[in-house]
C-alpha cells in the first residue's frame, strides 16, 4: 500500500466520524415536538417561562432537558413546580390539553423583571447578544471558528506533507550534478 494512502484513509474516516456526529444531532432534533422546543427556549431566555404552554408540552419538555440543566440548572424544578401547581389548582383532573400558566417568578439565574436578559447591561452584554446563540439548540459561533481553524491546520498539514514528498520524488529523479573537469 502507497505511504500516501493511509493519512488519506485516517482524513477521510475522521470527516465520516464527524459527518456522522452532526447527522444523530439532527436526527435528535427533528424527534421533539415544536412545543417542548418553545417552551425550553422561553425558558432559556430569561429563566422563566412566559407564555401559556399544555400540560404536554411541559412533560415532553421534562424529557428533553439538556444534561447540563439537569446537572447544573432550575430549568426541570421550574416545569415541575408549574406542572403540579396546575395539578392542584384543577384538582389532579388535567388532560394534555389542559394550558399551564406561567408562574409569578422563576428560580432561573436572573431575579424576575429581567436582571439578565433584558435591555442594556453595557458594550459586553450587547456583544454576547449579538455574537452569542439566538437558541438553546444552535451552534457557538466561536466553536464553529475553532473548527473552521482546525480544519485549516489539518489541510495545511497535509499540503506540507505533499509537498515534501514531491520535493523528495524531484530529488530521487534529478540527476547528480556534473562534477569537477579538469
Amino acid at each position: 500500500m502507497p505511504k500516501f494512502l493511509k493519512p488519506l484513509i485516517l482524513l477521510i474516516t475522521t470527516m465520516a466520524i464527524a459527518g456522522g456526529a452532526f447527522g444523530v444531532s439532527k436526527a435528535e432534533a427533528r424527534s421533539s415536538s415544536v412545543c417542548s422546543k418553545a417552551l425550553i427556549h422561553d425558558w432559556y431566555v430569561d429563566g422563566r417561562v412566559d407564555k401559556t404552554y399544555p400540560v404536554h408540552c411541559y412533560r415532553e419538555a421534562l424529557k428533553e432537558i439538556p444534561e447540563d440543566q439537569l446537572i447544573y440548572g432550575t430549568l426541570r424544578d421550574d416545569l415541575n413546580r408549574a406542572l403540579q401547581a396546575t395539578i392542584r389548582k384543577h384538582n389532579g383532573n388535567v388532560g394534555p390539553n389542559t394550558p399551564v400558566p406561567p408562574l409569578g417568578g422563576g428560580g432561573g439565574p436572573f431575579p424576575p423583571g429581567g436582571g439578565g436578559g433584558g435591555k442594556g447591561g453595557g458594550f459586553f452584554h450587547w456583544l454576547a447578544d449579538k455574537l452569542g446563540p439566538s437558541t438553546a439548540d444552535t451552534i457557538p459561533i466561536p466553536l464553529l471558528v475553532l473548527g473552521g481553524l482546525a480544519l485549516m491546520l489539518m489541510l495545511a498539514a497535509a499540503v506540507s506533507f505533499f509537498a515534501r514528498r514531491v520535493q523528495a520524488r524531484r530529488a530521487a529523479t534529478d540527476p547528480p550534478p556534473p562534477g569537477p573537469t579538469f
